[in-house]
């Protein structure tokens, strides 16, 4: 692959860590053993490195500890499952996939696993019945929802592979809010804030693009930073990888995706001062989602430096780009 510079990205927003990060990491290693989520020391090591706790005490600064135990399990428990996608060839075969969807997605729904489910299973049970001590009926029809939008948009991606076929730009920027899994973290935020935004401030135009537009951030970025790994098997779900027939090389690619990615910053930055003001209560709790939001792109940026998990990318991306024109804006 050709040598690129790591662009400069715009994020104006704080940096901060949760300070139950180190309890929440630990704990969330130890569950993974408890599960037996990986195959062997290697892999656990790679998971280790990874820093997923890191992950959801950067983009939930201010979660209890029991809460920010639910979110980094379950954030690890998406990776696992996508790694194991990507090593088991079942990334590939869209048939198989769907069958193993509808298995979890019924422990999801509340069957008890029996002791042939695989260890997914098991670890996903967990989770859910943690969840329901801290959400209500209608919040976990919204999370299962979420998980189905994030299930069916991966076997979109295992067609593709299948069939050979490279989306076009317009329907992979369309597919990959849903393809990175983020919905589910956005609908987290209710738990981990404890806050209650009724159907109609939920479903604002205004609410509903400021979720839209940190999903894009983030995974844009993320296709910058992930680049390397993902050539490397040859995956085309990449805005990098879709976009580069367009452009000259590889690096302004690079510079056009983050160029995107800065615009959508702005424009979320704009956006968010015509949210709508509805009661005192509802008006505190919107400030409250709107500032995870704030802190799920620039955490996502936070982590994904200091993970091992894109090490590849991570080893071309340069102190500086972590800099004053990464942090421009910030006070």
């Amino acid at each position: 692959m050709d040598k690129i510079e790591f662009p400069k990205f715009y994020c104006p927003f704080p940096s901060a860590v949760n300070p139950h990060v180190e309890a929440v990491n630990d704990h969330t290693l130890a569950w993974v053993k408890k599960f037996d989520l990986v195959p062997d020391e290697g892999h656990f090591e790679h998971l280790k490195k990874s820093k997923f706790g890191w992950l959801a005490a950067r983009a939930y600064p201010n979660a209890p500890l029991e809460e920010l135990k639910i979110v980094s399990d379950w954030n690890t428990w998406l990776f696992v499952f996508d790694d194991h996608c990507d090593e088991s060839g079942l990334g590939r075969n869209p048939t198989l996939l769907s069958d193993i969807h509808a298995d979890l997605l019924d422990i999801l729904k509340g069957r008890a696993p029996e002791q042939n489910d695989s260890a997914l299973a098991h670890a996903l049970h967990d989770i859910r019945l943690r969840l329901l001590h801290k959400a209500s009926p209608a919040w976990m029809c919204r999370f299962v929802y979420s998980v189905i939008e994030y299930f069916e948009s991966s076997v979109w991606e295992a067609h593709n592979r299948a069939d050979g076929v490279i989306p076009d730009a317009a329907t992979y920027i369309l597919m990959r809010p849903y393809t990175g899994g983020l919905y589910t973290d956005i609908e987290l935020i209710d738990i981990t804030e404890d806050i209650y935004m009724p159907l109609h401030v939920r479903k604002n135009d205004v609410v509903q693009r400021l979720a839209l537009m940190t999903n894009n951030v983030v995974c844009w970025s993320n296709d910058i930073i992930s680049y390397a790994k993902e050539s490397r098997c040859n995956d085309v779900h990449n805005l990098v990888a879709i976009l580069r027939p367009t452009q000259p090389s590889l690096q302004k690619t690079v510079d056009l995706v983050a160029e995107l990615t800065n615009t959508e910053i702005n424009a979320f930055i704009e956006l968010q001062l015509q949210l709508p003001s509805y009661t005192p209560q509802i008006d505190a709790d919107l400030q409250r989602f709107v500032a995870v939001l704030h802190s799920w792109m620039r955490g996502n940026l936070d982590w994904a430096y200091d993970s091992g998990r894109y090490a590849a990318g991570a080893a071309d991306w340069k102190k500086e780009n972590l800099g004053v024109s990464f942090f421009a804006g910030l006070n």
